[in-house]
């Protein structure tokens, strides 16, 4: 078995794993990273091919080789879950994704205690995990402006240390200072959804994105081509991790990234301390890599099956799982969505990022009185476009009106007629930490490696959750109406599968009794061992995770820096 010695090794060098190996790296130690995917450049995304990017989804996971499965309940029997959204390459999901990028807001990372506090402990259904961060929003706070400005995003701040700005997100947390780039390009959908939102006593303004509006760091400004959610970005105005953050890293001389490297195990001696990782090379190869430091930064699944593959006497129920928290309390965003058509407007929602999108954020978090809503928590709104992406592979799998068939003439005429006329809002629903909705083993389905598939238990369909989505279909249809669509409709709500953003399964918190790691990433079981992801999150927010994960990278890679190198051991 070949072994390489390091400093520090990462897996996954995606949101968080690319920040942590720069930042390391710049600091003077030896990195390496292991990829499970390639790594490509930006010229490999000259052709923007929707049949290649979207269709047959080439930058994300294959299901068939590394397959995820997914049941409602223990009782059930789980089958796979088909489309994987998260990323297969260097740069991870920053390639592809749509780049929107939210600061969370500051009773996010407190909201069990907010509920408490504003309607009692009641208020909470009793099979909930909700809890509170072991951190807030002030603590994050440098390290959101600091990925901000380095990564480059664009957006209109609205809270500029307590001063409440018209046209930014009044509802947001102060930030200290304003985006570093102005917003992209106001749309089409953005003009009718920002007159129908103000109209209604809503607060409208530009989603904050991790694309830049103007040229910035030698990068050039964004296109508006079109080929951004599920492609990369053929200008590098996309601020991916690729084209940020590794770039960094090489410059060091610290710094090596294999690629095609799939790990399959965290070592340990006898006495609990982590050693190393073995992982499967490209060419089948059992390869090692020994080090002092051991970060495990991929996808939620991985990290958690890499604990649970790495058992041991010590810890028979996975590595530093003494809490017996590894693997529960997964959430996932619900994106409840409504569309609408004009016979009269032409949005042309195909062009431009995306994640051009606006949002009003009225309905977010605890952002208006839950008093009577029979839920808590809540969602964000923004109108974009159907299935995210504005091709017309994308847009023919819209789901039509309930009074047209899948097939056929009418819906051939309904895909021609909508194409330019369409517009899609979607509710992104924060759903609550529950025990039972867990991450483990697949005791039958193996992946291309002979590894058991990642299993997912998960219904979202709860009494909170259910009223939570009720709620948000009604304010959406609300907009749509005010938008002068002549059609408004709902789509599906589905089979209470998981949905975007998935998050937990190796929760932080503030008591190793019932948690799996601290406040930076780092296992209270195992100090030399850090997990760093959205699958540290407690709780979700109504936000798209990537800009916290990014900050919590930055801040875990600090607290290694500054404070573990000098002193190997628990951070307080």
């Amino acid at each position: 078995m070949p072994t390489e010695k390091t400093d520090v090794v990462i897996v996954g060098t995606g949101a968080a794993g690319g920040i942590l190996a720069a930042e390391l790296a710049k600091a003077g130690m030896r990195v390496i990273a292991l990829e499970r995917g390639p790594r490509l450049k930006t010229s490999d995304f000259d052709a923007r091919d929707e049949l290649r990017f979207f269709q047959r989804q080439e930058l994300r996971p294959d299901p068939k080789s590394q397959p995820i499965t997914w049941r409602r309940n223990a009782s059930e029997r789980a089958a796979p879950l088909g489309t994987l959204n998260y990323g297969n390459q260097a740069g991870g999901g920053t390639v592809h994704y749509g780049a929107v990028s939210w600061r969370f807001h500051e009773d996010d990372f407190r909201a069990r205690s907010q509920t408490t506090e504003r309607y009692g402990e009641a208020a909470i259904p009793a099979d909930s995990s909700l809890t509170d961060w072991p951190l807030g929003y002030a603590d994050l706070e440098p390290y959101y402006d600091r990925a901000e400005y380095e990564l480059g995003v664009s957006g209109k701040a609205g809270n500029l240390q307590g001063t409440i700005i018209d046209g930014g997100n009044v509802f947001e947390a102060p930030r200290r200072r304003e985006y570093p780039l102005p917003p992209l390009l106001v749309e089409q959908p953005g003009i009718v959804f920002d007159e129908a939102a103000r109209s209604l006593g809503y607060h409208p303004f530009s989603t904050p994105r991790a694309i830049l509006s103007q040229p910035y760091q030698g990068r050039p400004g964004c296109t508006y081509c079109g080929f951004c959610q599920a492609f990369g970005c053929h200008m590098g105005a996309k601020s991916s991790i690729l084209v940020t953050k590794l770039p960094e890293a090489d410059a060091t001389g610290n710094f090596k990234l294999v690629t095609g490297a799939m790990a399959y195990h965290v070592n340990s001696d006898d006495a609990g301390r982590a050693t190393g990782v073995s992982y499967y090379g490209p060419d089948g190869s059992d390869n090692t890599i020994e080090a002092e430091l051991v970060i495990l930064a991929p996808f939620i699944y991985d990290n958690t099956r890499l604990l649970l593959l790495s058992k041991t006497a010590r810890f028979p129920n996975g590595l530093a799982n003494s809490s017996g928290h590894l693997g529960k309390h997964l959430m996932t965003h619900m994106m409840v969505t409504v569309l609408s058509t004009f016979d009269d407007r032409h949005l042309n929602v195909y062009m431009g990022p995306s994640a051009q999108k606006h949002t009003i954020d009225d309905f977010n978090a605890d952002n208006f009185d839950h008093t009577d809503a029979g839920f808590i928590r809540g969602s964000q709104i923004s109108i974009g476009t159907g299935n995210l992406q504005g091709g017309p592979i994308s847009v023919s799998t819209l789901s039509p009106p309930p009074d047209t068939p899948r097939w056929g003439a009418r819906y051939r005429d309904f895909i021609a007629q909508a194409y330019a006329r369409h517009a899609s809002m979607v509710a992104q629903t924060e759903n609550l930490p529950y025990a039972d909705q867990t991450i483990g083993l697949d005791p039958e389905v193996k992946d291309a490696w002979g590894l058991p598939a990642p299993r997912l238990t998960y219904d979202w369909r709860r009494p909170n959750e259910l009223a939570r989505v009720e709620f948000m279909l009604q304010k959406m249809e609300e907009i749509g109406h005010a938008m002068g669509a002549n059609q408004v409709w709902r789509s599906p709500l589905g089979s209470g599968a998981p949905g975007a953003h998935h998050e937990g399964g190796t929760r932080m918190g503030s008591d190793p009794s019932d948690s799996v790691v601290n406040r930076y990433g780092q296992t209270w079981d195992i100090p030399n061992l850090f997990v760093v992801g959205s699958s540290t999150f407690p709780t979700m927010s109504g936000f798209n995770p990537t800009l916290t994960i990014q900050a919590l990278a930055y801040m875990s890679a600090d607290a290694i820096i500054n404070r573990y190198r000098n002193n190997p051991g628990p951070l307080a």
